[in-house]
This record gives structure tokens, sequence and C-alpha cells, in this order.
């Protein structure tokens, strides 16, 4: 077990140092500005599901440029106050998932928002990419921060909380945001961009020290942009000063809400150094789930136990 101390530790006690560039804040307050003044122009229609102590609903609103987003929309039948909710993003490659997956959050009174980013699952993507040569979302226009894949996709996400304050039947005070691997990443860019979430849960998020993250995983999206690089070796200090505005090193200072992390001591895909980099920054109620043993799975029976604690004591 020292040894684990010791590298725990040691993780603890790590800085990253900042790429922020000096337009980062003003990069950002026009995105959420031109995201602000797009309809959402949500509709909602019911879907028939086995389980009828469930309202399952089907959402689509209109994302960042007007691209369609799809949505589980899920709420406890026959509610009678205002419902905290969770915001649900998924891991790279994936999707929202089942319906009976978020069965565990229903049967305490939360409402549920389980989205697909976009080009996942059966969400679109109509933006313009001028820069789309490995056909893989992470280098998509990689080469200008204003068309950037993640751009899309952190506005995207604000836009699923800007959805959920319209909804009468949701608090908006009690909103928590939660995502594993790219969704901890959306989560961690949703709770830093927006100060509506109560809480956050980032499990082993992607997206942290992104130069320091290129050199320690050994599998992931990163990848893909190591082989982009590899090809164009010229275009490196460009794709570094895209990604500067997407790295949650630049970003977690404006984190507000109460933060959950978890990570794996043998995660080679998001390894836990560049995440503890990011948590070290955060100022807002913090907390870190370290499981030695795990690799890029938190889907042990403990750690869902902790989460529905830590769930049910702040939201």
């Amino acid at each position: 077990m020292e040894h684990i101390q010791r590298t725990v530790e040691h993780l603890k006690t790590y800085i990253p140092t900042s790429t922020k560039r000096s337009d980062h804040k003003a990069f950002w307050d026009k995105s959420l500005l031109e995201s602000s003044r797009q309809p959402l122009s949500a509709t909602i229609s019911e879907r028939e599901y086995p389980i009828k102590q469930v309202k399952v609903q089907r959402v689509i609103y209109q994302g960042f440029g007007g691209t369609p987003i799809h949505a589980h929309y899920l709420l406890p039948r026959n509610a009678e106050e205002k419902l905290p909710c969770l915001l649900f993003f998924h891991g790279y490659g994936g999707n929202k998932g089942s319906v009976a997956q978020y069965m565990q959050w229903l049967i305490q009174g939360y409402a549920v928002l389980a989205v697909d980013s976009r080009g996942h699952g059966e969400s679109g993507d109509a933006a313009l990419y001028s820069s789309e040569v490995t056909g893989s979302w992470v280098t998509k226009g990689i080469l200008d921060k204003n068309e950037y894949y993640y751009r899309n996709v952190y506005m995207d996400a604000v836009r699923a909380i800007d959805f959920l304050c319209t909804r009468k039947e949701i608090d908006a005070e009690r909103i928590g945001v939660i995502g594993g691997s790219m969704g901890g990443g959306i989560t961690l860019a949703v709770a830093a961009l927006d100060d509506r979430p109560k809480l956050a849960v980032a499990d082993m998020p992607n997206m942290c020290d992104i130069p320091l993250a290129m050199e320690q995983k050994f599998e992931g999206s990163l990848t893909i942009v190591e082989n982009f690089l590899r090809q164009n070796p010229q275009l490196t200090e460009q794709v570094y000063e895209t990604l500067s505005y997407f790295d949650h090193v630049n970003l977690a200072e404006q984190i507000t809400c109460r933060t959950r992390f978890a990570v794996g001591l043998r995660d080679i895909i998001c390894p836990p150094q560049p995440s503890y980099g990011v948590y070290n920054l955060i100022h807002a109620p913090k907390s870190m789930e370290v499981y030695p043993f795990s690799g890029h799975d938190m889907s042990m029976n403990s750690h869902t136990d902790k989460t529905l604690e830590f769930i049910a004591a702040y939201l």
C-alpha cells in the first residue's frame, strides 16, 4: 500500500502549466452569447415503455449552429413537486443508451436528461469543418478554434441546461451534470461555462492537461490527434493552440459548483495525472475517488454506490 499512497500524494501536489491564450475568455464569452441567441426549438414526444411508473419522452433540441440534438427525457410518473434533474453525457463513440439504465435515479425522484452528443447515437452534426481528415470527431475542425468539434459539443451541452430551465416540472436550482470519459470532460466544461449546475460528477474525464495526456496515454481519442500530427508535424503548434481553448486546465478555475472526480491509476486512455492536474486547480468544493487497480472503467458496484451517496447528499 505504501507505493500507492506515495503515488496519490504525488498526484495531489501536481500543478499543471497553463496554456491559456490571451483571448481565452473572450472566445468563450462570444461562444456563449452566440449560443444564447439561437432558438432552442425543442420538441418533446412521449414513448411507450414497459415500465409504466416512468414517463419516457424523446426530446430533440437545436444545438449550436442548428444541429438537432436527441435525448431521453425521463420523469417519475405522477410527480407532484418540482424535480431535481441529472443531465447525463456519454463517452466517446458511445450513446445515451437504454432508458432502463437510468432507473436507479428515477425511483429516487430525479428527472433525467440523457443526451446523444453530436455525431453520436441519434444526433447528427450539421457543422462544416474545413479540416476533417481522419474521419473521427476529435480532429474535426482542429485547425481552427471556431470550427473545432468540441466547441460545438460544449455549447450543445450548455443548451441542454437551457432546455431544462424551460421546463416547469424541473427545479432549476437542483440540476446535476454527470458523465464519464468524454462525458466527464463535457461535464467539466458545462460546470466551467455555466453557473446553473449545482454539482458535477466527472469520472475519468477527457481533455484534461492535454499536452501531458498526449504523452501518457496509450489508447483513446488523443491517439488520433497524435496520428494526425505524425503525418502533419508542421501543424503541431496550430493544433496545440486550438486544443488549449478546450483543455480543462484552462477552464478549471471557472468551476463554482461542487465537483466529484474519479480516476483509475491504471487508466491508459485518460491517465490519472492529467485529471489530478485539473482537479488541483478547482477552488470550489470537491472530492476525488481513486481506484488503484482500475483502468478506464468505473462500473464497479462500490463506485456506483459512492455516486449514489454523493448525489443523494448534495442534490
